[in-house]
């Protein structure tokens, strides 16, 4: 009913003759890889004609080749084998001879027919088990009742070759069986093993906790002891940044007072004032000074009115005044005028003292 290979392999191999099962053909365009076992046991569990099965898909290209068989097959061979040992299940078809192009047959002694299988740029296409009884001219009359087989490739005509010539092939299997056989387990005690689980985790994470715990008694030490000689140094340190801040603030104050000019007094503003309006025929009858800001209440000599752009050009054009302005006239003959002294004035009056 079912062969074991020869001792060329070196994992136990329950290998299905093609006559005990079904070939079946699935197109698997646009699934990925990951996806393409549990792909392949749904259109296998969809198609079987068993209640209970047994498969092997392979991927070539972008279709499927799965061959499916009654399950009672690895049952009996399992008992056979006592129950003790695992092995997998391939389908005969695998151990073939593969060719880059055309057809190539399979078959086992004492069955009842051969296995002819189609390859295309060294991928197989399509697989058939036919009867030992079948010559050139039942092909062409089974080709003529089945267009799938044209349509998947096969030629009209088929040269039969001697079943007795026939043998099983020692070849290694050529494919990756997708849906593997589920292995029988010794049950497991799983309330033992979660409990046992349980009590090593918490055994585990106490001795962890433990000593993360001394770690950060560790650190925390040394952190303390590390604050403790900071305080000590900047005490220590203390009375040497008193004395530095008072020396950089003796030297502030050096700098400052050396840098120090005085300010215009009156007098000297009078003078300078003086020089400037006595060229526009006018006196000072008032001055008002409020620095940086002065007033003056300027009065023409000659009784005429003064030019009031020349006026305010003449102050602003000194290099202690800025920012003049007419004010209003004042009494009918007086005409008040308002500047600003120069920020710059001090250090220009410094200047020009000897």
């Amino acid at each position: 009913m079912f062969k074991r290979l020869p001792a060329v392999l070196t994992n136990l191999v329950l290998v299905v003759p093609r006559s005990l099962s079904l070939h079946l053909r699935i197109n698997c365009v646009g699934v990925s890889r990951l996806q393409l076992a549990a792909f392949a046991r749904l259109q296998v569990q969809a198609a079987a004609p068993f209640v209970s099965y047994g498969s092997c898909v392979i991927r070539q290209g972008d279709w499927l080749h799965a061959w499916v068989w009654d399950a009672a097959i690895e049952t009996a061979f399992a008992a056979k084998l006592g129950g003790n040992r695992r092995f997998s299940t391939l389908s005969h078809s695998l151990f073939s001879m593969p060719v880059a192009d055309g057809v190539t047959w399979l078959g086992l002694p004492d069955s009842r027919g051969v296995e002819a299988q189609l390859w295309s740029n060294k991928q197989l296409v399509d697989s058939i088990y036919l009867d030992n009884s079948l010559d050139s001219t039942g092909w062409v009359d089974l080709c003529a009742q089945t267009p799938e087989l044209e349509a998947s490739g096969w030629p009209e005509k088929l040269v039969f070759p001697d079943v007795t010539q026939i043998a099983l092939a020692h070849q290694p299997h050529w494919g990756r069986n997708l849906t593997p056989r589920k292995q029988h387990r010794a049950i497991v005690n799983w309330a033992y093993l979660v409990t046992a689980t349980l009590v090593l985790t918490t055994a585990v994470l106490a001795g962890w906790g433990a000593w993360l715990f001394g770690q950060k008694e560790s650190y925390q030490q040394a952190i303390d002891q590390g604050f403790e000689f900071q305080d000590r140094r900047i005490a220590e340190m203390e009375p040497i940044q008193k004395a530095r801040s008072a020396t950089q603030q003796i030297l502030v104050w050096v700098n400052a007072a050396s840098e120090l000019a005085p300010s215009p007094g009156t007098n000297e503003i009078l003078v300078e004032l003086a020089a400037i309006i006595t060229r526009q025929g006018l006196v000072v009858r008032e001055l008002e000074i409020n620095l940086p800001t002065l007033q003056a209440t300027l009065v023409a000599t000659s009784g005429r009115e003064p030019r009031l752009t020349a006026v305010l050009g003449a102050i602003e054009s000194h290099p202690w005044f800025e920012d003049a302005r007419f004010v209003d006239v004042s009494g009918g003959s007086g005409f008040k005028f308002a500047w600003r002294m120069r920020p710059t004035a001090s250090a220009k009056l410094k200047q020009s003292q000897p």
